[in-house]
């Protein structure tokens, strides 16, 4: 928005340029609205790309592909600030209380937040957009302050619901340096992974990638730290009875994997978590996890380990015990995921179609080697290396780890 002051007139750039073309009207005295200078802003804040202006923040995430435009009102450009008259969270109208200073609005979300949110103000005079009872508060968001360590601001969106800017709710500032919505990050801790197969990537910070930590999440963190423990072991353990433990991956230099085996054990191996007994269990090679194509439409009550689905009582292993007892998927040769029915085990790819798989006559199966879904493989060698029954019939594989170190 330009002023003229000979003209009298607030003019947008492009009037301004067709209005003063002309020679008399050329050396008219113009100025930019200061307040509109002041919030023209582009800039790239951790991979998020801002343009702000007056009465609009417009912002998207080349990573995530996700964008916002965002229509800026009068209230929305004061939020932040002391005032007694905007709601601290959403820039509506509102009045502080004896219960809340800060002045919160009606809204259920706003009342929410305020129980946990900080009552603090910085010498700035903003408020502390963090949580009420830490022992030193967030940085002020409004870049007040000298805060090298901080790399975002009151503006940047929250990068996990990636709809409401930091400002807008209590946020936290992880162990990495990177700044969340607190309940966004409860969220994510809590709902864990998508699918069956355990992955662990929910726990890390969308931004850099760094395992998310922050006292206030202990509670939620414990947890996912013992069972990507739990996991971790297992996964090392069948890659060194595999052989594999000095594959190409981790041993070449310059490799994806070099110098970690275990990243490479838990990308290679999915493990899925026993309904009943809550530990992870080994259930195939993550390839044959992706070609099954399971969606996030499951029954978690049918993921249950090889010990607690004993329907054939195979023998205990006198060195690991059931921690890693397996079954053979009824319909193919492949190791069982799922139990079903209480009496049936499946691998991904058979569960998936089970539907057409159970209802195929037992003289119609496929006889070994039986291939995922109930198809017939060529050759004669079982993808499991092992003796076993007819394709239709249950039958417990036994200990994996020792299985895998009988064959290699």
């Amino acid at each position: 928005m330009i002023l003229c002051e000979e003209c009298s007139s607030n003019l947008c750039g492009e009037c301004d340029r067709i209005l003063h073309l002309h020679r008399r009207t050329r050396h008219h005295h113009r100025t930019v609205f200061r307040q509109e200078q002041e919030a023209i802003k582009v800039d790239l804040h951790e991979g998020c790309g801002r343009t702000k202006l007056f009465w609009l923040l417009a912002l998207a995430d080349s990573t995530t592909l996700k964008a916002m435009l965002e229509l800026r009102g009068e209230n929305q450009r004061s939020r932040g600030s002391v005032a007694a008259s905007t709601c601290r969270f959403c820039g509506a109208p509102a009045q502080p209380s004896l219960l809340s200073p800060a002045p919160v609005c009606q809204d259920s979300d706003c009342q929410e937040y305020s129980r946990e949110a900080c009552v603090r103000t910085h010498d700035c005079g903003h408020l502390c957009g963090g949580l009420k009872g830490e022992a030193s508060c967030l940085p002020c968001l409004h870049g007040c302050a000298n805060t090298p360590s901080l790399k975002q601001d009151a503006d940047d969106m929250c990068m996990i619901c990636f709809s409401e800017a930091l400002s807008a709710a209590p946020a936290i500032q992880l162990e990495c340096g990177h700044v969340f919505h607190a309940h966004c990050c409860r969220t994510v801790l809590t709902r864990r992974w998508p699918g069956p197969r355990i992955t662990f990537t929910f726990s890390m910070c969308p931004i850099c990638k760094v395992r998310i930590s922050h006292g206030v999440l202990t509670e939620l963190l414990s947890p996912i730290s013992a069972l990507f423990e739990d996991v971790r072991r297992k996964a090392l353990m069948r890659l060194e009875y595999e052989g594999l433990h000095r594959a190409e991956a981790i041993s070449t230099p310059g490799a994806r994997y070099y110098n970690d085996p275990a990243a490479y054990a838990m990308d290679r191996y999915a493990y899925y978590v026993c309904f009943k007994c809550n530990k992870a269990y080994y259930g195939g090679e993550a390839r044959c996890d992706v070609e099954a194509g399971l969606g996030d439409e499951y029954d978690p009550r049918e993921l249950v380990c090889g010990a607690c689905s004993d329907v054939s009582r195979a023998q205990m292993c006198p060195k690991h015990g059931t921690d890693f007892l397996e079954y053979k998927c009824r319909y193919c040769c492949s190791v069982a995921v799922f139990f079903c029915f209480g009496t049936t085990h499946f691998c991904n790819a058979c569960h998936d179609d089970f539907q057409r798989v159970t209802n195929i006559p037992k003289t119609e199966l496929p006889h070994c080697p039986a291939g995922p879904r109930a198809q017939q493989l060529e050759g004669e060698e079982c993808p499991l290396h092992v003796q076993h029954p007819p394709t239709g019939e249950e039958f417990a594989l036994g200990c994996g780890v020792c299985r895998n170190a009988h064959t290699f």
